[in-house]
């Protein structure tokens, strides 16, 4: 009953803990800022993870009883919120080169490219079996080529093998978590993103930089696909 509340369009708002400061310039951006900081004396891997936590604390996307793959996750800090989580379920963690373990045991690592889908599917199935995950998240952005354009397109490129993948191992009624850059490419995902999904819902924390075109897409209630 709580996923299908979140699925409806509703005003009110959510009070998260979170509130946007004021616009930083970009030519004024410092990479170890705030957030930085507190990644590093709460011993996380990254301050991505002030991300993952709004979205979670916003959309409670994950519940202690869900499987969830996580997406081109290095260096993990979207992982160990993950786990705080979950606990004992399994975490699947993916991406395209080798990361620092984890000594998780229910945490099981896969270094596959997300294009190579018959390899990647083949290695989850000897994992999970026939199961499905409950929600998969994705922190994923490409090699960046300093063209905004083409780096944007990339990225669009990226999340729609995702969608596809999550055709195969997300359950119906699950969810999932996207980043994208989004720009004048975007609506070729939101297609994707809207025939698989009953609400689709473009969210910013505050830990993005305000100059980022950088956005997360929350896919909430998997559709029954035919």
């Amino acid at each position: 009953m709580a996923k299908k509340n979140r699925i409806q369009n509703k005003k009110t708002v959510m009070k998260t803990g979170f509130h946007r400061k004021k616009k930083v310039q970009r030519w004024s951006y410092v990479v170890n800022d705030e957030f930085s900081e507190k990644a590093r004396k709460a011993g996380y891997r990254a301050r991505s993870i002030y991300k993952f936590l709004e979205i979670q604390e916003r959309f409670d996307l994950i519940q202690p009883d869900h499987s969830v793959m996580d997406v081109w996750c290095a260096p993990g800090s979207f992982l160990q919120a993950i786990r705080n989580i979950v606990r004992e379920k399994q975490i699947i963690w993916v991406d395209l080169k080798e990361c620092k373990p984890f000594s998780y045991p229910n945490v099981k690592t896969l270094v596959c490219d997300i294009f190579d889908y018959d390899t990647l599917s083949k290695n989850v199935i000897e994992i999970v079996w026939d199961d499905q995950f409950d929600v998969i998240t994705s922190d994923i952005a490409p090699n960046t080529t300093g063209r905004f354009d083409v780096d944007q397109y990339a990225s669009v490129e990226l999340n729609i093998e995702i969608c596809k993948f999550s055709d195969s191992f997300l359950k119906p009624g699950g969810d999932m978590i996207l980043k994208v850059f989004k720009w004048e490419d975007f609506n070729d995902l939101a297609q994707q993103v809207k025939k698989r999904f009953t609400k689709m819902t473009m969210y910013k924390p505050m830990a993005c930089r305000d100059s980022s075109h950088e956005e997360y897409v929350i896919c909430i209630w998997k559709k029954e696909l035919r």
